[in-house]
């Protein structure tokens, strides 16, 4: 009982981190209709920027709004040059460019922040563990869960229930009615690009102390961000909450129950789940994220 308990757990402070990450990235598929590729290059920054953070004395808990900052100030950058002038061009030419930025910044994260594995020094406060029927669990993953799952709550409460939610929203079905109105598209979704990045880069601050950081992650985690956001459906935030739990608990219980196939076992599920439903878990074809 305690086993399992704890295995749920796990599995639960995966998918929290899963569902920042890809609901970052699900805010430019679905709003914006824009393939980015880099989206892995902020998780990753946000996990350095978090570890030098927590190893520099300062306050521990600025770390994750430092990293989200820091992460959406990159996001300006670019998307004011190059990604502005190719959100009108094929999906094709998106993922190139995007992915040669990956790769460019992996280059640049590993001159600057060399090739080793670093983990972060967790304040004394998260550094506990709490007992489950007498089993250890890791008081950091539990911030994890709490912390995730919260910024789901508001990110769903910012799009869905707020004037800003709604003009977004209606800048994707119709931007040339929003024009009219005097709102500046342009700066619109610069603003929901800046989002997205600093998500990505949040996501890395807390996975950072679960996960570490090192060369390649960047890529890994992009990977499970597009599954997430595929398997649940883009255009729906219901359907990337359901899809980081389905995720994020075939991943760690096939790591409990088959070790050595585990991602076999895991993408294949995956993949049964979307020849069952091509268009994702939840799907609405009139609701955007």
């Amino acid at each position: 009982m305690g086993y399992a308990a704890i295995q749920v757990l796990n599995a639960l402070s995966f998918s929290a981190l899963l569902l920042l990450t890809g609901l970052g990235l699900s805010v430019v598929l679905s709003l914006m209709n824009f393939v980015n590729l880099a989206h892995g290059s902020f998780y990753l920054l946000g996990s350095y920027i978090a570890v030098h953070w927590l190893a520099s004395g300062a306050p521990w808990w600025m770390a994750f709004p430092v990293a989200f900052l820091a992460t959406a100030l990159a996001g300006a950058l670019l998307e004011r040059f190059p990604l502005r002038a190719f959100y009108a061009r094929p999906h094709l030419m998106q993922v190139l460019l995007t992915y040669g930025l990956s790769v460019i910044f992996a280059d640049l994260m590993r001159w600057g922040f060399g090739a080793q594995i670093l983990s972060p020094e967790l304040p004394e406060m998260l550094q506990g563990v709490v007992f489950l029927f007498d089993m250890p669990f890791p008081l950091y993953r539990l911030f994890i869960i709490g912390a995730g799952f919260a910024m789901a709550l508001a990110l769903w409460l910012l799009f869905d229930r707020t004037m800003w939610g709604a003009v977004v929203r209606a800048a994707v079905s119709d931007r040339g009615i929003v024009e009219t109105l005097g709102i500046d598209t342009r700066r619109l979704f610069a603003a929901v690009f800046m989002l997205s990045a600093g998500l990505g880069g949040l996501s890395g601050a807390l996975g950072a102390g679960m996960l570490a950081a090192y060369p390649g992650l960047d890529e890994e985690v992009l990977i499970l961000a597009l599954i997430t956001v595929v398997v649940g459906g883009l255009g729906s935030f219901g359907g990337t909450v359901l899809s980081a739990l389905v995720v994020g608990f075939a991943l760690t219980f096939s790591k409990v129950w088959f070790p050595e196939f585990a991602n076999l076992a895991a993408f294949s599920a995956m993949i049964a789940l979307l020849l069952a439903r091509p268009n994702g878990l939840v799907a609405p074809p009139l609701r955007q994220l």
